[in-house]
């Protein structure tokens, strides 16, 4: 109730209607019943059961369906209501199906539900913008196989540009006449033109972009568009269109996140080609020393062997399919990975090891292996050729340290404290710096730290700290 007077919604109206209408049909029976009494019981009885099923079936044939009820519902709001839309179920109901939809509908097929009702459309279909400019269907279904739905350039300028309601209908009354211009034809191609079907336009203009357009079949009850029908449609395709922008902003980003990590998965390889470039380069050096020995063809071989495998392995990564194989920390000697790497490389540069085999840690071998890959590669091209490269394992401090050490050019403090770990920084002239960044990170999965000390013209010392054997032990039973 409004300022004292009495103001139903279009649901009770409708109801009441339905309501009365029903009372009415059961009046008429009862009269009916009531008319037959005078024929006597045998009569009488025959006469109440035809009675009965005649208003019945009488009920039943004119009761509207379909077409039928579209009319009678659009007469009644014609006639009855100021306007012929309940803005407020309208719009609850678009937003529901807009924002839910149903199960596993997809967001295309929403779209073109939730305009489709609006108007009791029994069909929509929604056109995106592609590469080209032009307008080609965002969804499969909706429209029949055999109508070629889409749109030129000029067509998608157009509707960006005055981002208006188009009625088909009156491009259609314009169409034959040689006088209209491409404009007044909204530059409407043959198809649509030939296709009674199409009944509405619908652009969807997020800001000044077209994000979109909306075919709408024609409702039930054929009629034109009028003022409601502009209204409605055109603040229901703000608000599609904001939410299919949104859309398309999200699948740009995640887009962007794919290239992104490939980036990132392809500069770390690159990083890791370079390694190997330069471990093999070493190792051409050194075979013009060194190939009378038969330790070190040895050696070579099985750098070579292992550069191989390790090309191999990085091509596999460059799939985007591939994904790393993480284990997790166990107890190992951090020593006997250490004689493994220097075998590896004592074909390039003299190694040095230090420790005790029975030195346990908690790490995974091929994140330790990495790691130490980047920092000894690093330790090798910082120093002299016959300046060798110390690795070392030795407790400290309740922790395990696995360090690599050199007497190369070394580091300033300051690069140290902000450039050394900060991906493509490098003291290097052809340096990725992106060795230490990925080292430390690497450590740091596995619950260690990586420590730095260097000093220019003295060398470097980097030394990973690894939780003992023991105290992971006494952790976990704890």
């Amino acid at each position: 109730m409004a300022n004292g007077v009495l103001n139903p919604s279009r649901t009770a109206i409708l109801r009441g209607l339905a309501i009365v209408a029903s009372l009415g049909y059961l009046a008429m029976t009862v009269v009916l019943l009531a008319a037959v009494e005078p024929l006597g019981v045998a009569y009488a009885w025959l006469a109440r059961v035809i009675v009965v099923f005649g208003a019945t079936l009488a009920a039943m044939l004119l009761l509207p369906k379909g077409r039928a009820r579209s009319w009678l519902r659009l007469q009644i709001s014609k006639h009855l209501f100021r306007h012929r839309y309940d803005y407020r179920a309208q719009w609850l109901r678009f937003t529901r199906t807009l924002g839910e939809g149903e199960a596993g509908e997809a967001f295309a097929a929403r779209i073109e539900r939730a305009l489709a009702d609006i108007t009791e459309s029994p069909a929509a279909r929604l056109l995106v913008p592609v590469a080209s400019g032009r307008l080609e269907p965002a969804n499969a279904s909706g429209w029949p196989d055999d109508v070629a739905v889409g749109f030129d350039v000029d067509f998608a300028r157009m509707v960006e540009r005055s981002s208006r309601i188009i009625d088909c209908d009156a491009i259609r009354a314009l169409y034959p006449s040689p006088a209209a211009t491409p404009e007044e034809r909204h530059h409407a191609p043959a198809w649509l033109i030939a296709d009674p079907t199409i009944w509405a336009g619908i652009p969807l203009v997020h800001g000044d972009r077209l994000a979109g357009f909306v075919l709408l079949g024609r409702p039930p009850v054929d009629r034109r568009l009028d003022w409601e029908d502009h209204d409605l449609l055109s603040v229901a395709a703000r608000q599609v269109a904001s939410h299919l922008a949104e859309a398309q902003g999200q699948e740009a980003l995640s887009e962007a996140r794919r290239f992104h990590e490939f980036n990132r998965r392809f500069a770390f390889i690159v990083h890791d080609v370079k390694n190997l470039a330069s471990q093999l380069g070493l190792v051409a050096r050194n075979a013009e020393r060194h190939a009378d020995n038969p330790a070190f063809r040895a050696d070579m071989v099985a750098t070579l062997q292992d550069s191989v495998a390790r090309l191999n392995d990085l091509l596999a990564k460059l799939s985007p399919q591939t994904t790393a194989k993480i284990d997790a920390p166990r107890a190992s000697a951090p020593l006997a990975l250490l004689e493994t790497i220097a075998e590896r490389r004592r074909a390039q540069h003299p190694i040095r090891l230090s420790g005790r085999p029975d030195i346990e840690a908690m790490f995974d071998p091929a994140r330790l292996e990495l790691a130490l890959g980047h920092l000894v590669q690093n330790a090798i091209e910082a120093s002299a050729p016959d300046q060798p490269v110390w690795l070392s394992v030795e407790p400290r401090d309740g922790e395990i340290e696995v360090a690599v050490t050199d007497r190369g050019r070394g580091m300033s403090a300051g690069f140290v404290r902000q450039g050394l770990f900060a991906p493509f920084e490098s003291t290097k002239p052809n340096g990725f710096g992106i060795g230490a960044f990925e080292a430390r990170a690497l450590v740091a999965g596995m619950g260690g730290r990586l420590e730095v000390q260097s000093r220019e013209g003295e060398g470097s010392r980097f030394a990973i700290l690894l939780p003992t054997a023991d105290a992971s032990e006494r952790k976990l039973s704890a």
